[in-house]
């Protein structure tokens, strides 16, 4: 049953869901949703140095947003709900929210009055619409992959929207929070009007408003005058650079060139010194999921072959890439889940480091093992490319690295145009979305190329239960097959870093590796 959007859920329902209704109207009513309780100020500028460029922000043409696309559009877009620094879903572009009793519909009323950069208003019709041009067909959207789980989107009345899903859901609203390819709300008008021009001249409702792009060297945000949370944008600008190389972008914030950077453990001596220096403040956060993780494409010779496969993965000693690449700061990752996901396994069938195995697994069969690993031009994915091809080397495998841009990697990928590529499993609140959409064997997304009956018969069970032990329990059952089956290779747990100058406050717990600047302001 549908539950009426017009009042709270029946007592029945879930304590947690029962709260928020009237919570969460409260807090946008009286402003008390904050992320810092001390008195912002107004003015100033600020400029963050990214991990690389940005391609775009139109899902149609990108497809995915990587990291630094995120931070990006994070203050240039909203969605629904966003999360508090305990996980939890609270007001955004929708007031409140409440679900039927099989938590396949979620009924959110949206915030009124709120209008995009372009003056044109954010409605139930502008949500059913950038969701519906992303699901259609005949769009090809890469974009797709991820809403595999939404069936529609259904317009009640201008303010009222209705989602109905292919299987339950009980933390949809959390998993809706993260701005993404997805959940980012586009104006229509513009991108009518826009066309092809669309993809760097984007339209949202956030805080701040797209002012100028020199591509590969900055983008520069102003404060939107017409933000419908009035006085939350504190900043009069904020310019986001792409600086790859890490150790320069520390260089970068220690010389007053940029205010915040994106960091992380790779370059951990620079890491250790922020910590000890209070003229800075180290933002970071455990993770779900996994970072980098390797796709093996499974049609493509000679990883077609499962023997080939097992070897490569136990041949990756993760404690000692852990002391060299991260001085041991990375914890070794085993799943796509990580110690901070609500999954827990205690066997998830992780092959073990074993030398002597992988080389006898590769002398039975029988062939010269010569393959291409492909990664991002950083310098994180020219190091792991390293550390793998000598790994590799060492049980009898010879690996070609093959670096190009992030602009053309993600293209490469989604046609399956590699052998063994560098990957990424997001923090999100529910594995869902991540699962299926890398392992489900008709998804766009699934790298390693694999059709698996039992793993799609596994990934739709999940979905279609509420009870998180039964889902906890399908989960590591699909991580079993997959590390068995040896189609993804894992390193490290996620866990993500942004360092920042003291004086840059207001910006709230990273979630899903985002460095959210969107409520930021100057002390």
């Amino acid at each position: 049953m549908q539950a009426n959007p017009l009042r709270p859920p029946p007592s029945r329902r879930t304590g947690t869901v029962l709260l928020r209704w009237p919570i969460a109207v409260l807090a946008a009513v009286l402003g008390l949703v904050t992320i810092d309780a001390t008195a912002q100020k107004r003015g100033g500028a600020i400029v963050m140095g990214l991990e690389a460029d940005v391609s775009g922000f139109d899902p149609l043409t990108v497809g995915i947003y990587g990291p630094p696309t995120v931070d990006v559009a994070s203050v240039l877009f909203e969605s629904l709900t966003r999360l508090d620094d305990a996980g939890k879903a609270v007001p955004r572009l929708a007031l409140s929210w409440m679900h039927a009793d099989d938590y396949r519909t979620w009924t959110f009323k949206l915030r009124p009055g709120v209008r995009f950069h372009d003056g044109t208003p954010f409605d139930a019709n502008a949500v059913k619409w950038n969701f519906d041009r992303q699901k259609d067909p005949a769009n090809k959207c890469r974009c797709a992959a991820y809403i595999t789980h939404i069936r529609s989107v259904e317009v009640v009345d201008p303010l009222t929207v209705v989602y109905r899903l292919n299987n339950p859901m009980v933390l949809f609203p959390e998993a809706a929070a993260r701005v993404s390819q997805n959940t980012a709300a586009h104006s229509p008008a513009a991108v009518a009007a826009r066309g092809a021009e669309y993809n760097r001249n984007p339209v949202g409702t956030g805080p701040y408003r797209l002012k100028s792009w020199v591509a590969g060297d900055r983008i520069v945000v102003e404060r939107n005058p017409d933000y419908w949370d009035a006085g939350k944008s504190y900043l009069d600008q904020i310019t986001f650079r792409p600086l790859p190389d890490s150790p320069s972008r520390f260089a970068s914030l220690l010389s007053g060139e940029v205010d915040v950077i994106f960091h992380e453990h790779f370059d951990h001596e620079n890491l250790a010194r922020a910590r000890k220096d209070k003229r800075f403040v180290v933002h970071e956060a455990p993770g779900n999921g996994a970072f980098p993780v390797y796709a093996l494409n499974t049609k493509a010779p000679p990883l077609d072959d499962l023997r080939v496969r097992q070897a490569l993965s136990m041949a990756i000693d993760k404690q000692r890439l852990s002391r060299v690449l991260t001085g041991g700061q990375a914890r070794p990752a085993t799943n796509p889940y990580g110690d901070a996901s609500w999954v827990k396994c205690s066997d998830d069938g992780a092959l073990p480091h074993d030398p002597a195995k992988a080389r006898a697994l590769l002398a039975d069969y029988g062939k010269p093992v010569e393959f291409k690993l492909l990664v991002t031009t950083s310098p994180r994915g020219r190091a792991f490319g390293q550390a793998l091809q000598q790994f590799w080397k060492q049980v009898g495998a010879t690996v070609e690295i093959e670096q190009i841009d992030q602009g053309g990697f993600i293209p490469r990928a989604l046609k399956r145009q590699y052998q063994v590529i560098g990957w990424s499993i997001v923090d999100f609140p529910d594995p869902d979305p991540q699962t299926y959409a890398n392992f489900q064997s008709a998804s766009a997304t699934g790298l390693a190329n694999a059709s698996n009956p039992e793993i799609d018969r596994m990934l739709d069970r999940a979905r279609a239960s509420s009870d998180q032990r039964v889902r906890s329990a399908d989960y590591c059952e699909i991580g079993r097959m997959v590390n068995q089956q040896a189609l993804w290779l894992w390193t490290f747990q996620n866990h993500s870093y942004a360092i920042a100058k003291a004086k840059v406050r207001g910006i709230p717990r990273k979630h899903g590796g985002v460095t959210d600047l969107s409520r930021a302001w100057l002390e």
